[in-house]
Protein backbone atom coordinates (compact mmCIF):
# COMPACT_ATOMS: atom_id res chain seq x y z
CA UNK A 1 0.00 0.00 0.00
CA UNK A 2 1.85 3.41 -1.19
CA UNK A 3 2.05 5.67 1.71
CA UNK A 4 0.00 9.34 1.29
CA UNK A 5 2.82 12.55 1.72
CA UNK A 6 1.83 16.09 2.33
CA UNK A 7 1.02 17.80 -0.61
CA UNK A 8 4.43 20.15 -0.91
CA UNK A 9 2.68 23.29 -0.84
CA UNK A 10 1.58 22.40 2.59
CA UNK A 11 5.74 22.02 3.51
CA UNK A 12 6.87 25.45 1.68
CA UNK A 13 3.83 27.02 3.74
CA UNK A 14 6.37 27.08 6.72
CA UNK A 15 9.50 27.69 4.95
CA UNK A 16 8.82 31.94 4.91
CA UNK A 17 7.98 31.24 8.72
CA UNK A 18 11.34 30.46 9.59
CA UNK A 19 13.12 32.31 7.38
CA UNK A 20 11.46 35.72 8.43
CA UNK A 21 12.15 34.89 12.26
CA UNK A 22 14.34 37.27 14.19
CA UNK A 23 16.48 37.30 16.77
CA UNK A 24 16.36 39.18 20.09
CA UNK A 25 18.83 41.19 18.68
CA UNK A 26 17.81 41.75 16.03
CA UNK A 27 14.38 43.02 16.31
CA UNK A 28 16.07 45.23 19.29
CA UNK A 29 18.08 47.10 16.57
CA UNK A 30 15.50 47.51 14.54
CA UNK A 31 13.72 48.88 17.27
CA UNK A 32 16.47 51.17 18.51
CA UNK A 33 16.90 52.46 14.49
CA UNK A 34 13.51 53.50 14.77
CA UNK A 35 13.52 55.60 17.63
CA UNK A 36 16.67 57.13 16.68
CA UNK A 37 15.43 58.24 12.90
CA UNK A 38 11.98 59.41 14.58
CA UNK A 39 13.68 61.54 17.26
CA UNK A 40 16.34 62.66 14.83
CA UNK A 41 13.83 64.10 12.58
CA UNK A 42 12.40 66.25 15.39
CA UNK A 43 15.82 67.32 16.54
CA UNK A 44 16.32 68.51 12.91
CA UNK A 45 12.57 70.41 12.71
CA UNK A 46 13.67 72.14 15.94
CA UNK A 47 11.85 70.36 18.09
CA UNK A 48 14.36 68.40 20.74
CA UNK A 49 12.72 69.95 23.65
CA UNK A 50 9.88 69.36 24.97
CA UNK A 51 8.24 66.26 23.13
CA UNK A 52 11.29 65.00 21.11
CA UNK A 53 12.92 64.40 25.40
CA UNK A 54 9.43 62.85 26.56
CA UNK A 55 9.93 60.52 23.51
CA UNK A 56 13.31 59.81 24.12
CA UNK A 57 12.93 58.88 28.09
CA UNK A 58 10.19 56.56 26.64
CA UNK A 59 12.42 55.20 24.06
CA UNK A 60 15.08 54.48 26.68
CA UNK A 61 13.37 52.71 28.79
CA UNK A 62 11.86 50.49 26.55
CA UNK A 63 15.31 49.85 25.48
CA UNK A 64 16.64 49.08 28.54
CA UNK A 65 13.91 46.59 28.97
CA UNK A 66 15.18 44.51 25.64
CA UNK A 67 18.48 44.70 26.39
CA UNK A 68 18.01 43.62 29.84
CA UNK A 69 16.04 40.39 28.52
CA UNK A 70 18.97 40.19 25.80
CA UNK A 71 21.72 40.51 28.07
CA UNK A 72 19.98 38.17 31.49
CA UNK A 73 21.29 38.46 34.72
CA UNK A 74 24.76 39.21 35.52
CA UNK A 75 26.65 38.54 38.84
CA UNK A 76 30.18 39.36 38.58
CA UNK A 77 32.46 39.79 41.86
CA UNK A 78 33.66 42.80 42.22
CA UNK A 79 30.66 45.57 40.58
CA UNK A 80 27.14 45.88 41.00
CA UNK A 81 24.28 43.89 40.26
CA UNK A 82 22.39 45.89 38.94
CA UNK A 83 23.60 47.33 35.06
CA UNK A 84 22.12 50.07 33.48
CA UNK A 85 21.67 50.31 29.61
CA UNK A 86 24.94 51.80 28.03
CA UNK A 87 23.39 53.89 25.19
CA UNK A 88 23.07 56.94 27.29
CA UNK A 89 21.32 59.47 24.35
CA UNK A 90 19.26 58.57 21.05
CA UNK A 91 20.20 62.32 20.15
CA UNK A 92 23.70 62.83 18.45
CA UNK A 93 26.28 63.58 21.35
CA UNK A 94 28.62 61.80 23.82
CA UNK A 95 27.16 58.40 24.87
CA UNK A 96 25.25 58.21 21.77
CA UNK A 97 27.69 55.61 19.92
CA UNK A 98 28.53 53.39 22.49
CA UNK A 99 28.66 49.36 22.21
CA UNK A 100 25.33 48.37 23.28
CA UNK A 101 25.01 46.43 26.38
CA UNK A 102 24.27 46.79 29.92
CA UNK A 103 27.11 48.78 32.12
CA UNK A 104 27.94 48.14 35.64
CA UNK A 105 29.74 50.11 37.75
CA UNK A 106 32.64 48.58 39.84
CA UNK A 107 32.10 48.75 43.85
CA UNK A 108 35.39 50.66 43.85
CA UNK A 109 33.71 53.61 41.97
CA UNK A 110 36.59 53.19 39.97
CA UNK A 111 35.89 49.78 37.80
CA UNK A 112 33.81 49.25 35.39
CA UNK A 113 32.13 46.54 33.40
CA UNK A 114 30.10 46.44 29.93
CA UNK A 115 28.43 43.53 28.77
CA UNK A 116 27.14 42.77 25.11
CA UNK A 117 26.64 39.79 22.85
CA UNK A 118 28.52 38.72 19.94
CA UNK A 119 25.82 39.75 17.92
CA UNK A 120 25.47 43.37 18.93
CA UNK A 121 29.41 43.36 19.02
CA UNK A 122 29.97 42.34 15.44
CA UNK A 123 26.98 44.79 14.11
CA UNK A 124 28.79 47.43 16.21
CA UNK A 125 31.64 46.94 14.24
CA UNK A 126 29.99 46.90 11.01
CA UNK A 127 28.50 50.17 11.62
CA UNK A 128 31.65 51.88 12.45
CA UNK A 129 33.71 50.47 9.49
CA UNK A 130 33.64 53.24 7.52
CA UNK A 131 34.35 55.78 10.44
CA UNK A 132 37.44 53.99 11.89
CA UNK A 133 40.13 55.57 12.57
CA UNK A 134 42.96 55.93 9.78
CA UNK A 135 45.53 54.56 11.41
CA UNK A 136 44.40 51.06 11.50
CA UNK A 137 42.50 48.57 9.61
CA UNK A 138 38.53 48.49 10.42
CA UNK A 139 38.88 44.85 12.38
CA UNK A 140 36.74 42.57 10.64
CA UNK A 141 35.79 40.10 13.10
CA UNK A 142 35.66 40.23 17.14
CA UNK A 143 38.95 38.92 17.79
CA UNK A 144 40.62 41.80 15.65
CA UNK A 145 38.17 44.21 17.59
CA UNK A 146 39.34 43.01 20.97
CA UNK A 147 43.22 43.83 19.82
CA UNK A 148 42.40 47.17 19.55
CA UNK A 149 42.57 50.18 21.41
CA UNK A 150 40.00 52.09 19.21
CA UNK A 151 37.46 49.76 19.79
CA UNK A 152 37.58 50.41 23.91
CA UNK A 153 37.37 53.92 23.06
CA UNK A 154 34.23 53.91 20.88
CA UNK A 155 32.75 50.69 22.61
CA UNK A 156 33.24 51.86 26.60
CA UNK A 157 35.48 55.40 26.87
CA UNK A 158 33.56 58.28 24.86
CA UNK A 159 34.58 61.24 26.70
CA UNK A 160 38.58 59.61 26.52
CA UNK A 161 40.59 58.14 24.07
CA UNK A 162 42.14 54.21 25.15
CA UNK A 163 45.99 54.14 24.90
CA UNK A 164 47.41 51.05 24.21
CA UNK A 165 50.82 50.30 26.12
CA UNK A 166 51.16 47.03 25.76
CA UNK A 167 49.32 43.37 25.58
CA UNK A 168 49.18 41.79 28.22
CA UNK A 169 49.43 37.60 27.41
CA UNK A 170 46.83 35.92 29.40
CA UNK A 171 45.48 32.44 28.49
CA UNK A 172 42.10 31.74 27.10
CA UNK A 173 40.04 30.71 29.82
CA UNK A 174 38.62 27.25 29.14
CA UNK A 175 34.95 28.27 28.99
CA UNK A 176 35.57 31.66 26.72
CA UNK A 177 35.80 31.46 22.80
CA UNK A 178 38.06 34.38 23.23
CA UNK A 179 40.16 36.71 25.26
CA UNK A 180 42.39 39.45 25.74
CA UNK A 181 43.78 42.20 27.78
CA UNK A 182 45.60 45.40 27.52
CA UNK A 183 47.38 47.54 30.04
CA UNK A 184 46.32 51.27 29.08
CA UNK A 185 45.68 54.72 29.83
CA UNK A 186 42.80 56.96 28.99
CA UNK A 187 43.21 60.46 28.25
CA UNK A 188 41.45 63.35 26.15
CA UNK A 189 44.50 64.85 25.01
CA UNK A 190 47.97 63.34 24.14
CA UNK A 191 49.11 61.06 27.21
CA UNK A 192 52.81 61.93 26.33
CA UNK A 193 55.50 60.45 28.71
CA UNK A 194 52.62 59.17 31.29
CA UNK A 195 52.42 55.63 32.59
CA UNK A 196 49.58 53.16 32.16
CA UNK A 197 47.15 53.03 34.90
CA UNK A 198 44.80 50.65 33.95
CA UNK A 199 43.88 46.82 32.85
CA UNK A 200 41.45 45.91 29.91
CA UNK A 201 40.11 42.52 29.99
CA UNK A 202 37.38 41.41 27.25
CA UNK A 203 36.31 37.88 27.46
CA UNK A 204 33.66 36.46 24.87
CA UNK A 205 31.88 33.74 26.61
CA UNK A 206 28.44 31.96 25.95
CA UNK A 207 27.58 34.09 23.53
CA UNK A 208 28.24 37.13 25.85
CA UNK A 209 30.51 40.02 25.94
CA UNK A 210 32.57 41.02 28.71
CA UNK A 211 34.49 44.32 28.77
CA UNK A 212 36.01 45.12 32.55
CA UNK A 213 38.06 47.43 32.97
CA UNK A 214 40.19 48.50 36.51
CA UNK A 215 42.90 50.31 38.16
CA UNK A 216 45.98 48.66 37.87
CA UNK A 217 47.40 47.16 41.09
CA UNK A 218 51.31 46.33 40.43
CA UNK A 219 53.41 49.36 40.99
CA UNK A 220 54.32 50.11 37.38
CA UNK A 221 57.50 51.94 36.46
CA UNK A 222 59.33 53.15 33.54
CA UNK A 223 63.12 53.00 32.08
CA UNK A 224 65.36 55.15 31.65
CA UNK A 225 65.87 54.32 27.96
CA UNK A 226 62.50 55.47 27.68
CA UNK A 227 62.52 58.50 29.74
CA UNK A 228 65.47 59.56 27.85
CA UNK A 229 63.36 59.10 24.10
CA UNK A 230 60.70 61.18 25.45
CA UNK A 231 62.65 63.77 26.71
CA UNK A 232 64.38 64.00 23.44
CA UNK A 233 61.22 64.61 21.56
CA UNK A 234 60.14 67.02 24.09
CA UNK A 235 63.16 68.87 23.37
CA UNK A 236 62.46 68.99 19.87
CA UNK A 237 59.10 70.02 20.04
CA UNK A 238 59.88 72.69 22.98
CA UNK A 239 62.39 73.85 19.87
CA UNK A 240 59.31 74.04 17.04
CA UNK A 241 57.24 75.47 19.74
CA UNK A 242 59.54 78.43 20.70
CA UNK A 243 60.05 79.30 17.10
CA UNK A 244 56.48 79.53 16.61
CA UNK A 245 56.12 81.46 19.15
CA UNK A 246 58.62 83.89 18.30
CA UNK A 247 57.11 84.58 14.83
CA UNK A 248 53.89 85.69 16.46
CA UNK A 249 52.24 82.05 15.92
CA UNK A 250 52.19 83.20 12.01
CA UNK A 251 54.82 80.17 10.46
CA UNK A 252 51.77 77.08 10.50
CA UNK A 253 54.59 74.78 9.87
CA UNK A 254 56.46 75.35 13.16
CA UNK A 255 53.62 74.36 15.09
CA UNK A 256 52.85 71.89 12.99
CA UNK A 257 56.11 70.42 13.49
CA UNK A 258 55.73 70.70 17.41
CA UNK A 259 52.40 68.83 16.88
CA UNK A 260 54.21 65.76 15.20
CA UNK A 261 57.15 65.84 17.47
CA UNK A 262 54.57 65.63 20.15
CA UNK A 263 52.83 62.84 18.65
CA UNK A 264 56.02 60.54 17.89
CA UNK A 265 57.33 61.23 21.23
CA UNK A 266 54.41 59.93 22.59
CA UNK A 267 54.40 56.79 20.63
CA UNK A 268 57.92 55.97 21.01
CA UNK A 269 57.53 56.21 24.65
CA UNK A 270 54.50 53.64 24.49
CA UNK A 271 57.07 51.41 22.15
CA UNK A 272 59.96 51.25 24.65
CA UNK A 273 57.41 51.03 27.48
CA UNK A 274 56.04 47.43 25.72
CA UNK A 275 59.71 46.54 24.72
CA UNK A 276 61.15 46.98 28.36
CA UNK A 277 58.14 46.23 30.54
CA UNK A 278 58.26 42.45 29.36
CA UNK A 279 61.13 42.27 31.37
CA UNK A 280 59.65 43.48 34.63
CA UNK A 281 58.29 41.89 37.80
CA UNK A 282 55.41 44.36 37.41
CA UNK A 283 54.56 42.92 34.18
CA UNK A 284 54.38 39.23 35.59
CA UNK A 285 51.82 41.15 38.25
CA UNK A 286 49.82 42.58 35.75
CA UNK A 287 49.15 39.64 33.87
CA UNK A 288 47.95 37.98 37.05
CA UNK A 289 45.87 40.63 37.95
CA UNK A 290 44.13 40.03 34.14
CA UNK A 291 44.05 36.57 34.11
CA UNK A 292 42.32 36.50 37.28
CA UNK A 293 39.78 39.24 36.14
CA UNK A 294 39.48 37.14 32.83
CA UNK A 295 38.73 33.62 34.49
CA UNK A 296 35.96 35.06 36.95
CA UNK A 297 34.43 36.99 33.48
CA UNK A 298 34.61 33.83 31.71
CA UNK A 299 32.69 31.30 34.68
CA UNK A 300 29.59 33.91 34.77
CA UNK A 301 26.27 31.98 34.42
CA UNK A 302 23.36 33.34 32.85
Amino acid sequence: MMMRTAPLAFLLAFVPLAASAVTPEEAYLASRDRHIAKLRKLEAAGKAAGQAEANEKKALKELDEKMEAIIGPVSVEGFQKLGKYSIETLFDGVGADQLDGLAFAGDDDKSQLSVSTDGLAEAFLRAHRKSWIKSEKPPQTLGQALASPYFYTVAISPDAGVEKYADLPIAKPAAATLAAALLDLRSQDDAGGTLPDEIIVAVASGGRLFIASTPAKAKIETAPACEKAWSEHQARAKKAMDSYSASGRADEKDFEAYSKLQEEGSAAFRRCFAEHAKSEKFFVALTQEAQALADKLAAVKR
